[in-house]
């Protein structure tokens, strides 16, 4: 007797794909309340009878989680609901809209043949210039090989190259290509889009501090590196009657802008600032670098020729951009001093961390 199949193709959240293949002994098997059931434990599946077999009823559209478990759902009401008393756990509800947010930025990179990790490797890349692999995966906390084969993936694509390092011919760089850029601006106007659907409850202003706690409990969970000099810029609270932090220094910026924002804030109070180890010190003095340096903007490097060098600004052509050359600093609590006194020789050069 010949037995009703489906096969198909399902997604995790994650965006990994298996292969689904169902056979029933039942001629009446209800294949969409499997696949619900399936949808429902965080598989999108997308079935297509095998040659032969009856075709299956399509799936529904997988439940939205935006309202909690069932919200937005047609047909009958479901059972599932998530208990009152977990609402007021700030984790579980970050872990609950953390899902839902997840599960919609897959859905759109999926359309695109692409995974989490390959937006992540690409943003990565964009924000701080060319990479080695083994720095990438230091920086996404992520098993070398497992990053090999997103870069290879990208590679394959056309959305990144490897190259030697012209300052050094031993590295291998990962760098975005003009087409990798492309997508990635692409790919950031649909995740904007994934961000109105999450947050369509909340006004404008309500997004606004909503990202400002957000990123300020995650620099408290994942502090920068010590190597680095920066907070992520601009994203404090306005106090009322003004604002402390005008004078908190843009790493992003050109080396040229930096230079001339720490000449204009010298005689002002607070003076052009930033923050190394958990401590805020004042730049009094600075130039722009002869030499051309890459990396992470807010960088330390100690260099043989000009001392004490921050990079500035974002990479994106691989050769390099000024960097800033500190002068003299006042540490928070301390007197003025040399820059290269103040750190040390800690700082490595080359990028090393502290």
């Amino acid at each position: 007797m010949e037995r009703p199949a489906v096969s198909g193709i399902a997604h995790d959240a994650s965006g990994a794909a298996f292969a689904v293949v169902g056979i029933s002994s039942l001629p009446t098997t209800d294949w969409a309340q499997i696949f619900r059931t399936l949808a429902n434990t965080d598989l999108t599946v997308q079935g297509a009878a095998l040659p032969g077999a009856p075709h299956p009823a399509p799936a529904p559209e997988p439940a939205r989680d935006a309202g909690g478990p069932g919200a937005g759902t047609s047909g009958p009401p479901r059972l599932s609901m998530t208990p009152p008393s977990v609402l007021q756990l700030n984790a579980y509800l970050l872990y609950a809209l953390g899902k839902a947010a997840r599960r919609r930025l897959t859905e759109r990179l999926a359309a695109h043949n692409l995974r989490l990790w390959h937006l992540t490797v690409m943003a990565l890349v964009a924000d701080l210039g060319p990479q080695m692999k083994t720095v990438l995966a230091a920086r996404l906390d992520m098993n070398p090989s497992d990053l090999v084969k997103i870069v290879n993936d990208l590679v394959r694509t056309g959305h990144v190259n490897c190259a030697r390092d012209p300052a050094n011919r031993r590295r291998v760089l990962v760098r975005l290509t003009p087409e990798g850029r492309t997508w990635l601006a692409r790919l950031n106007a649909e995740i904007a889009a994934t961000d109105d659907e999450v947050l369509a409850p909340l006004s404008e202003e309500e997004r606004v501090v909503l990202a400002s706690l957000l990123r300020r409990v995650h620099r408290h969970l994942e502090p920068s590196p010590a190597s680095v000099v920066h907070d992520p810029p601009r994203d404090v609270e306005i106090l009322a009657g003004g604002s402390h932090e005008d004078g908190r220094i843009d790493w992003t910026h050109p080396a040229e802008a930096v230079a001339r924002f720490v000449e204009t804030r010298r005689p002002l109070h607070p003076a052009a600032f930033t923050h190394h180890d958990g401590r805020r010190f004042d730049v009094l003095t600075a130039s722009v670098s002869r030499g051309l340096h890459t990396g992470e903007p807010g960088l330390i490097l100690r260099t043989e020729d000009e001392g004490v060098v921050v990079v500035t600004g974002t990479d994106h052509g691989g050769a390099g951009r000024p960097g800033l050359v500190l002068g003299r600093v006042r540490a928070e609590g301390a007197v003025e001093t040399d820059a290269e006194e103040h750190f040390g020789t800690g700082t490595g050069h080359d990028g090393g961390r502290t």
